[in-house]
């Protein structure tokens, strides 16, 4: 059953289910800021990014087809569970395999497609449904890039966090290189200024904050102080 906008809306509302919407370019910190509230708040941590990549994962493993038919084939035929920590492809873990640079850059390009886009947006709803009916959480944070405009706009919180290319790119940067992994600035700094580009010019759900998204420059603010201040907005629907 494909549950509508409307539906979704009503039952949290009457069901005290919390959706939180966390909206924002790359390398923000959204990963990081919707699994903490998440903990906190007693909510499952949806990463719809995360839910892409395994659809780019499986678009690869299938030679990148391009039809209509064929990506909604591909839709269909591509199941996608997750907890806070892991997620599962058709029941294969994929939750260290999706983050590789190239998976990336392949969710990058199937999140183009129209028909791509309305599909993730079905079965993220459905994923939220599903955690609702199952009373093993108190609501659902969801982090991305059109949460608040496309995929839940009647989410009871939405915020918008952001900040410079330049910071982004050097915290990215940090992160990598405490996995151990090699990272060159520059290179960190101009992909992420064409995937800012790519997402806010696109036709179908552009990055674009919500009227009433909450807005949040963390340019100057760490992740712990962050997190507060998310969290003083949605005590008191907890």
């Amino acid at each position: 059953m494909i549950v509508s906008r409307e539906t979704l809306y009503d039952f949290s509302i009457a069901m005290n289910f919390l959706v939180i919407a966390i909206d924002g370019p790359s390398g923000v910190g959204k990963s990081t800021l919707s699994r903490l509230l998440a903990e906190r708040l007693g909510g499952l941590y949806v990463d719809t990014g995360a839910m892409f990549r395994c659809l780019a994962w499986r678009w690869q493993q299938l030679n990148f087809p391009e039809e209509k038919e064929e990506l909604i084939n591909l839709g269909a035929k591509t199941q996608i569970k997750m907890s806070s920590s892991q997620i599962w492809c058709n029941e294969t873990d994929v939750s260290e395999v999706i983050r590789s640079e190239k998976v990336s850059e392949l969710s990058s390009s199937i999140s183009r497609f129209p028909v791509i886009r309305d599909i993730m947006k079905q079965k993220q709803r459905q994923l939220v449904e599903d955690v609702r009916i199952s009373g093993t959480h108190s609501g659902a944070v969801l982090e991305g890039r059109d949460i608040g405009t496309v995929v839940f706009p009647n989410a009871e919180l939405k915020f918008f966090v952001d900040a410079s290319p330049e910071i982004r790119a050097q915290r990215r940067v940090d992160q990598l290189r405490q996995k151990g992994e090699e990272a060159n600035y520059e290179k960190v700094f101009q992909g992420l200024k064409e995937r800012d580009a790519k997402d806010r010019s696109r036709t179908v759900a552009p990055l674009l904050p919500a009227k009433d998204a909450i807005m949040i420059d963390t340019d100057e603010m760490g992740i712990q102080e962050v997190l507060e201040t998310m969290y003083r907005y949605a005590e008191p629907y907890n």
